[in-house]
C-alpha cells in the first residue's frame, strides 16, 4: 500500500511538474513577443514612448476636432445669416364687393433684410399671386401699404 501512495504522489507531482512547465513556455513566449516590440529589449522605455506617442496623437486628434468643429460653427453661423428667419402677415380686402380678408400680404426675409413679398390679391372674378424681391427692406417696384406693411412687421420682427 505504501507504494501505491508513494506511485500515486510522484505521478501527481510529474503532472504539476509538467503543468509548470508548460504554463512557464507560455509565459516566456508571451514576454518575447512583448520584448520583440522593443528595439534594445527594455520594455519600461519602450512602454513610455508607446505612451507618450498616444497622448500626443490624443492632444493633435482633439485639437482637429476642436479645428473642424470650429469651422463648422462658423459655416452654420455664416448660412444661419442668410435663412429666411423673419415674418410679417397682412390680411385685408383687397375689393370693396368682397369681404372676409382673404388677400394677404406675406413677407419673408433674412437677418439682412433680404427676401420676398408673396401677395395674394382674391377678388369675386378672380384672384391673383405676386412675388416681388425685397434687398435691405427696400423694394425696387412700387408696393401696397400692405405689403409695406408685411415688410416693416418682418424687418422690427413683430408677428401678430
Amino acid at each position: 500500500m505504501d507504494e501505491r501512495v508513494i506511485m500515486s504522489a510522484i505521478a501527481v507531482l510529474a503532472v504539476f511538474v509538467i503543468a509548470s512547465i508548460v504554463i512557464g513556455i507560455i509565459c516566456i513566449s508571451k514576454v518575447n513577443s512583448i520584448l520583440d516590440y522593443s528595439e534594445d529589449g527594455n520594455l519600461t522605455d519602450n512602454l513610455e514612448k508607446y505612451y507618450n506617442s498616444v497622448n500626443e496623437l490624443s492632444k493633435k486628434l482633439k485639437l482637429t476636432q476642436e479645428g473642424a468643429i470650429s469651422e463648422r460653427i462658423s459655416d452654420c453661423e455664416s448660412k444661419i445669416n442668410l435663412a429666411l428667419s423673419k415674418t410679417g402677415i397682412v390680411n385685408f380686402d383687397a375689393y370693396e364687393d368682397v369681404h372676409g380678408k382673404q388677400s394677404f400680404a406675406l413677407a419673408v426675409l433674412n437677418r439682412y433684410n433680404d427676401g420676398f413679398v408673396l401677395t395674394s390679391i382674391y377678388g369675386s372674378a378672380s384672384s391673383n399671386t405676386y412675388v416681388r424681391e425685397i434687398h435691405e427692406g427696400q423694394c425696387m417696384t412700387m408696393l401696397l401699404d400692405e405689403e409695406k406693411e408685411a415688410v416693416e412687421k418682418a424687418v422690427s420682427g413683430t408677428i401678430e
